[in-house]
């Protein structure tokens, strides 16, 4: 008989798995990301402008823009220009009258392009834009002299001849008289030219392979004014971000933006719809976003699509209903009604969409999501939950809770009158910090949504990225300033999963047995659970390809000991020769990269003799992969 052993002695997982049974699918949509714009993720961050406070609205002027003149003015005018309702005015009398703004990212040998708008108000003033390194060296210098008439666009190119983080741009008029400046745009030529993203901030996206992204919220989303999206980039609507921060926004990422991201990452868009009330002002407003998007070329806003450079509609298929709506004051109840007011409209205004309604905010408030399908479930199609822990200490005991959870109200959907209801969730992670638990925590939760597919079929984590001067309670996967980034604990192990995601679950297994009894365990384990089982510790399953070509096995120890994982692959289809590799990830549990040291979480890989049977050994607080390939 098995006896009980030591806490603190090593202790293996049993993985059993048969190759013969039939498996379970893994949606592929398990792997999204979530894109919302907090914390200077889409502007100052994934959004290439360099600019800040390029329309001169709010408080733009006295945040961002250095004043500085002789024989000369500089104000605020309070005149309507664009979509904004103040300009910058320069006045001069024989002297100067400039603006800097500085913190500004140049590479070596990079060509930059910018633009501004201009208008000459009286005499015969001349406009000078000056770029200048940290040091003071004048990089390039354009001389405008100023056209006669109404508004002018300015561009302006200069290509850099040095790396230099905290550059400067200037502005400055000198002669006589007086001009109107507004909006100032400046950022990479090919970046421009290529979508506007930022390029480090786009390739680490592109490295987390996002099967889908939703957008533009979160919170966000709920009072997101999409028609001020669209259109010329100048032309968009200024916004403080009240949500988060307060600081400006002016749109410049809006609907096309975001479509194009998805295209260039070949990930499916999820839009999500503010629906304040039932208003018909306020469905109207939803529809027609879902018309500018869907619509054929022919139809108003096809039209007004292809008139913004995209005629082919873009046939998003998911939209959700609004976001935490209980943060909003909306019941279960009245939040039911919404979507029984918004869904039948969303479907006859483009058929064949999936409608995404709103689940519960906590793990514990099972009640809301159960209402929301009792009463709305006719009308939806996703119940896109949220799903927090927001104590570190709790990165495994977490991944139980929301299991439990989320298990339960997937059987509650099954017994429902709209079985057919899939789970989602859409806001997840380990909160107030980005440490290594944030990884342990990320791989444990990606594990157990894989284990709960097909009924779970979507999942996105957040935050995804935020600017390191910002909130530091609010965790993400990426951390930025204005010139690189850091990942957080989570992002090497998503990144590993995603690479290494395969469609079939085969098995999976939870908690660990005695080392010193492991000759005994594959016997045992398949009858009964020996003496000396500990629940928890570890967590291990097994995925297959579809085509049979890739078997992935996947482990992560909680426990700051070493323990190991003991893999049978059985049955007829367990391959006989195979080639298999290992990778892991492994740190202190309260290990942190940085922007000084942004390589701290790396995957180590190397070849593993392949046999039927097999364990491997895991360092404390780490994750495996193993990827077998039948030869």
């Amino acid at each position: 008989m098995l006896e009980d052993s030591r806490p603190d002695e090593p202790r293996v997982a049993v993985l059993l798995v048969d190759m013969d049974r039939a498996s379970q699918t893994i949606d592929p949509y398990i792997y999204g990301q979530f894109l919302e714009h907090i914390n200077h993720s889409v502007e100052d961050g994934l959004f290439a402008e360099q600019i800040r406070g390029a329309g001169f609205e709010g408080k733009d002027f006295e945040t961002y823009w250095k004043p500085d003149f002789d024989r000369g003015q500089v104000e605020v005018a309070n005149l309507e220009f664009q979509n904004g309702s103040k300009s910058l005015r320069l006045k001069v009398n024989g002297g100067h009258a400039k603006i800097q703004q500085g913190r500004l990212f140049l590479e070596d040998g990079v060509a930059y392009d910018g633009f501004l708008w201009v208008k000459r108000e009286r005499g015969t003033p001349r406009l000078t834009i000056q770029v200048h390194s940290s040091s003071g060296q004048i990089l390039a210098s354009v001389l405008i002299a100023v056209p006669l008439g109404d508004w002018h666009r300015i561009p302006f190119t200069f290509r850099s001849n040095i790396r230099d983080t905290e550059a400067t741009l200037e502005l400055a008029a000198s002669g006589h008289g007086s001009l109107l400046v507004d909006f100032v745009s400046m950022m990479r030529s090919d970046v421009r030219r290529d979508g506007m993203f930022r390029p480090d901030l786009f390739e680490a996206l592109e490295g987390l392979r996002p099967t889908f992204i939703r957008w533009p919220g979160g919170s966000f989303a709920s009072t997101y004014r999409w028609k001020e999206g669209i259109g010329p980039y100048e032309s968009r609507g200024y916004h403080p971000n009240t949500y988060w921060g307060g600081y400006s926004d002016y749109f410049g990422f809006g609907t096309d933006e975001f479509l194009n991201l998805c295209k260039k990452l070949n990930a499916e868009p999820l839009i999500t719809l503010a629906a304040p009330d039932t208003s018909p002002e306020a469905i109207e407003y939803a529809l027609d976003w879902i018309r500018y998007v869907n619509d054929p070329p022919m139809t108003e806003w096809g039209q007004r699509r292809a008139a913004n450079g995209h005629p082919e509609p873009y046939n998003v298929r998911y939209f959700q209903i609004d976001n935490e709506p209980m943060n909003n004051g909306f019941t279960a109840q009245s939040y039911a009604e919404v979507v029984n007011a918004y869904g039948p409209r969303l479907r006859a205004a483009s058929p064949g969409i999936k409608i995404v309604a709103c689940g519960q905010k906590r793990s514990n408030d099972m009640e809301w999501s159960q209402t929301v399908i009792d009463l709305a479930g006719a009308n939806f199609d996703v119940l896109g939950c949220h799903n927090y822990e927001y104590e570190p200490a709790n990165f495994e005991l977490g991944v139980r809770r929301i299991h439990d959870y989320l298990a339960k109200l997937c059987d509650y959907v099954r017994a429902s009158k709209h079985p057919k209801i899939e789970v989602a969730v859409l806001e997840w992670s380990l909160q107030h910090t980005y440490d290594w638990r944030a990884g342990l925590h990320a791989a444990g939760s990606l594990m157990m949504y894989e284990e709960l597919s097909p009924g779970l079929t979507m999942t996105c984590p957040a935050l995804l990225m935020r600017n390191t001067t910002d909130d530091p309670s609010w965790t993400a996967a990426i951390y930025h300033d204005h010139v690189s980034w850091f990942p957080g604990g989570s992002y090497p192990v998503s990144k590993l999963f995603r690479e290494h995601y395969a469609e079939e679950l085969l098995a999976s297994a939870t908690g660990t047995f005695r080392d010193r009894d492991r000759t005994l365990l594959l016997d045992k384990i398949s009858t009964a659970i020996p003496q000396g089982w500990q629940p928890g510790s570890v967590d291990a399953n097994a995925t297959r390809s579809k085509d049979g070509k890739r078997i992935v096995i996947k482990a992560v120890n909680y426990q700051g000991q070493r323990n190991s994982i003991l893999v049978r692959l059985q049955g007829a289809a367990a391959p006989q020769t195979a080639a298999a590799m290992l990778h892991t990830l492994g740190a202190d549990l309260m290990d942190v990269a940085s922007l000084e040291h942004p390589d701290r979480f790396a995957v180590s890989s190397r070849n593993l003799e392949y046999s039927k049977t097999f364990s491997i050994d895991l360092e404390p607080y780490s994750v495996a992969v193993v990827e077998i390939r039948p030869t």
